[in-house]
């Protein structure tokens, strides 16, 4: 190697003396040994760097509400078609306990670890009224008292709406008597029990 450098300098040296010298081979000398200035070293690659994901866990609730139901009750007490509100509905809250997965900030998954209802909702109550009001008759020929002290319609020519008859009497008309003593007394007996 030191006599291929020291031919080299002596051939420089007699440069511009002798003409020019030629076919001279320059060497470099590295880490790896001798290598000629006509090849090419393979390019040196930088190391890759392998980018990790940042994944986190998070503890998330979530509550949603539980819509009450409504209850109506018959009360014997109000008029048919009232409705009166005595218990005021409130929904209940159900609350989900999740184990949520971000990867890189992104939520890439989620589990769900507890589920309850941790308010119960109201029960809506409505009464409902049914009572109907008995329909008085009105009594075209007036009303008497009978034995056991109820008042009654007198006989009638025709029967009166919203109130039946016992009895037809024998003169036609039409008795509303509540007991088989003394009915169609003044109209001639009873002809026929209805």
């Amino acid at each position: 190697m030191f006599g291929a450098l020291k031919g080299w300098f002596a051939a420089l040296s007699t440069v511009g003396k002798v003409g020019v010298v030629t076919g001279v081979s320059i060497v470099t000398i590295g880490a790896t040994g001798a290598t000629s200035n006509n090849q090419t070293a393979p390019p040196v690659e930088a190391p890759s760097v392998v980018k990790s994901d940042n994944i986190e866990h998070k503890t998330v609730t979530v509550t949603e509400a539980v819509p009450f139901e409504t209850k109506k009750v018959d009360d014997v007490t109000l008029a048919a078609g009232t409705d009166n509100v005595t218990i005021e509905g409130f929904n209940g809250v159900r609350t989900r306990i999740y184990d949520v997965t971000y990867t890189n900030g992104t939520e890439t998954g989620r589990i769900q670890l507890k589920e309850e209802i941790t308010t119960q909702p109201i029960t809506k109550v409505i009464n409902h009224g049914t009572y109907v009001a008995p329909v008085i008759p009105t009594c075209p020929n007036g009303t008497y008292v009978n034995s056991i002290g109820n008042t009654v319609c007198s006989p009638t020519p025709e029967p009166i709406p919203g109130n039946s008859p016992t009895a037809r009497c024998r003169d036609g008309s039409y008795s509303y008597s509540q007991s088989r003593s003394g009915t169609c007394s003044h109209h001639g007996g009873v002809a026929e029990w209805l």
